[in-house]
């Protein structure tokens, strides 16, 4: 799926409920966190050169905001406005892909945040009916995740994908906000992570009767002698969630960190689909 971060111009404009450009620093600082992360993918957020005749300040467009320092705001905030239009946005009124709209503050049917740019991505995913296409897409909406090497093979098996699809988004945002975090407070008794997965979702559960089978492959990067290098890594993801219902056969295979990879900071996913053994 290809996504065309839009930006809400008008977000910019001067209100009194808004206010001046130059009050609205966290906004900006939001905005840029968007940037940051639409630039981690390889995207880049889409603006209509119009921004620059708007008014941010009563009388004051843009430009002589960001240009000839008219009007209130530090100069940290024209540097870091003036950083975003020249690095992290990409001036073009052609349309590509499906739009997420992304704004200056709170502005209707837009996101203006992290966390609210990534749940737009996510309801994105919820929508997509091919499990080839949700398995290339899903890595841009989980960034504490990292998903096993040959995870989308076995999700061409889940019958009836497109029925499924928003129950795994909701499983893998529990998992990609939530796991780490109950892995550091709980590490000492995972079975409270497990039943706080469980109260969250339909269910949590072990499989240490088939552990043996439950070894994914990650990769993962290492730096040795200065220089990057990929390195492979088996980790056992016996903890699974279960979906549709407690006994039906779609499960997701995960386990909460390994500081080899990522630092120990992401949730590692290794398989969404069916049990591996028969």
């Amino acid at each position: 799926m290809q996504v065309d971060n839009r930006l809400a111009e008008d977000s910019f404009h001067y209100t009194e409920i808004c206010g001046n450009l130059g009050q609205r620093e966290e906004e900006l600082i939001d905005l840029a966190e968007i940037a940051d992360y639409c630039e981690k993918i390889e995207e880049k957020i889409r603006y209509d050169g119009k921004i620059y005749d708007i008014e941010v300040e009563e009388g004051i467009p843009l430009t002589d905001w960001l240009y000839l320092d008219q009007g209130t705001g530090s100069e940290d905030e024209r540097r870091l406005l003036l950083e975003l239009l020249e690095k992290n946005f990409e001036l073009s009124e052609e349309k590509k892909g499906t739009e997420i709209l992304i704004a200056l503050g709170e502005h209707e049917g837009a996101a203006s945040d992290r966390k609210g740019y990534l749940a737009a991505r996510r309801e994105l995913l919820a929508g997509i009916g091919k499990p080839e296409e949700y398995s290339a897409f899903m890595g841009t909406c989980f960034p504490q995740s990292v998903f096993a090497d040959d995870i989308g093979q076995e999700m061409k098996y889940i019958k009836d994908f497109p029925a499924h699809a928003k129950e795994i988004t909701e499983c893998l945002s529990v998992l990609n906000d939530e796991a780490v975090e109950l892995y550091e407070e709980y590490r000492y008794n995972l079975q409270e992570a497990i039943q706080i997965l469980s109260a969250k979702l339909l269910e949590c559960s072990l499989d240490s009767n088939h552990r043996q089978y439950l070894k994914f492959r990650f990769t993962y990067e290492e730096v040795l002698k200065g220089e990057k290098r990929a390195c492979t890594r088996e980790i056992s993801c016996e903890p699974h969630l279960k979906l549709i219902r407690k006994d039906s056969d779609l499960r997701i295979y995960f386990w909460w960190c390994d500081e080899k990879i990522e630092k120990g900071e992401k949730v590692l996913v290794g398989r969404i689909g069916r049990h591996p053994y028969a």
